[in-house]
């Protein structure tokens, strides 16, 4: 069945630009430096969630005594190091999906876990940053994903339904958050494959954000 769609909010890492990779390598470095092991299942486990919720994860995980403050920080300036020199790697289709809401009046904004300092940053080096209406940070809200909080503020601020926004995320915990707040979820995997609960209740998993335009074009989804 075809899905009226006023808006779309966008996750960030992971979905607009190839940086989960970056943090993970980050975490790795960290971790190296502490001697504590946050490896690609920790993270797995985390991803799109608050920090507050992520240090209490760490924790739980490595003990109360873990050094989590020290080692984000660390993570942190790692990231930040890399992209500074390098830039921050766009995600394929992330400007031709930009361009095609534009051209077709649908508004976008992003919805992110991530700092307003990382995120505007991005934004802004991208060239992309006047194409967002709005942008929703994860200190805005008091629960992370899974809870559909964040997507469900971005919506409130667009003026919109959720049934008519579509969410598009790469994470598990994203996609259930959209599931959770009755969006039109799309999941664009990046380290982690949809789990059969994504795939039996999300509207569509897609490759790759060309796909998105894709599902628009065929009627699928209409504005």
């Amino acid at each position: 069945m075809a899905k009226l769609i006023k808006a779309v909010i966008f996750d960030q890492d992971g979905l607009m630009f190839d940086s989960e990779r970056l943090v993970a390598e980050g975490w790795a470095f960290a971790g190296k430096k502490f001697g504590y092991d946050v490896n690609e299942d920790f993270l797995r486990g985390v991803r799109g969630r608050s920090v507050a919720e992520i240090k209490a994860a760490f924790l739980a995980r490595f003990g109360s005594d873990a050094p989590f403050d020290e080692m984000n920080a660390e993570k942190r300036r790692r990231t930040y190091e890399y992209v500074e020199k390098f830039g921050i790697p766009v995600k394929k289709g992330l400007k031709e999906l930009l361009f095609y809401l534009k051209a077709r009046g649908i508004p976008a904004a992003v919805a992110t876990s991530s700092s307003r300092e990382w995120t505007l940053g991005n934004l802004r080096q991208t060239g992309i940053e006047d194409l967002f209406s709005l942008c929703v940070f994860g200190d805005m809200v008091s629960r992370g994903k899974p809870a559909p909080d964040i997507f469900l503020l971005a919506a409130q601020k667009l003026g919109q339904e959720p049934q008519n926004c579509l969410v598009l995320e790469d994470s598990l915990q994203g996609n259930e958050a959209a599931i959770n707040g009755g969006f039109v979820g799309v999941m664009v995997p990046d380290l982690t494959p949809p789990s059969e609960f994504l795939r039996k209740n999300l509207f569509a998993v897609c490759e790759n954000l060309l796909d998105v335009i894709e599902l628009f074009e065929s009627g699928k989804l209409h504005n």
